[in-house]
């Protein structure tokens, strides 16, 4: 099963590798470009519910904003260990998921078919489970990542999405923060890195196109997943 996952995960980064080497991304691309919002809740709504929708500049303003705040806190407020990597503090994390929790409040205030799901229990329950142990190897891990690249979703135009089994998702920040796992166990990455995941569960919030065409815009993701790479 490791060896498995280790398989799938390597053929989708190399996958990926291929078109973000390729011509194309510049810095008439930048965020601005593309100004629809995609907000995708799968394993969460009764139909997984995904909608696009175009932004003004200051609601574009405000993702960017509210990204910049977290960022800030992470950068102002984390801690070495002894074994060198950082540590984020539960009162840190309370911190984020109010900046995040307003975040998304400004992105439902103007989604009129927005699904009747408590979005701050969601995130709550999501940093909760940071200060747990995992829950053992097939069961999902807590995930909650943000920040400022271009997400790429195989296959997404096709309408039974591999069965609607198989969800990954590919991220290339260039500036970002990933943290996946519970107590015992966790990843947790910041700066420029690729992230790949597979059976995400939760809310995911894109700026700009999630095809091929590269459009660099600010993400979040704030849920769960099976399978990872960081």
């Amino acid at each position: 099963m490791v060896r498995r996952k280790k398989i799938i995960c390597t053929i989708i980064i190399l996958l990926f590798m291929t078109i973000i080497l390729s011509p194309g991304i510049s810095s008439n691309n930048y965020i601005n470009q593309d100004q629809i919002l995609t907000i995708w809740m799968p394993g969460i709504s009764n139909d997984d519910y995904f909608t696009q929708l175009e932004v003004s500049e200051e609601q574009l303003q405000i993702f960017n904003d509210k990204i910049n705040i977290t960022f800030n806190i992470i950068n102002n407020t984390k801690s070495p260990d002894s074994t060198g990597k950082s540590i984020i503090t539960y009162e840190d994390w309370q911190n984020i998921s109010e900046n995040v929790n307003t975040l998304i409040s400004s992105i439902k205030s103007i989604i009129d078919d927005f699904p009747n799901i408590d979005t701050e229990v969601l995130v709550s329950n999501v940093i909760e489970a940071f200060f747990r142990p995992p829950g053992g190897y097939l069961r999902p891990k807590p995930f909650f990542s943000i920040g400022i690249g271009f997400t790429w979703i195989p296959f997404y135009g096709f309408e039974t999405f591999l069965g609607l089994m198989l969800r990954p998702i590919l991220t290339s920040y260039i500036f970002g923060f990933s943290h996946v796992g519970g107590l015992t166990r966790t990843d947790l990455t910041i700066g420029q890195h690729l992230m790949v995941n597979i059976c995400f569960c939760g809310l995911f919030i894109n700026l700009g196109d999630i095809g091929s065409e590269k459009i660099i815009g600010p993400s979040l993701y704030v849920g769960t997943v099976f399978f990872y790479k960081i």
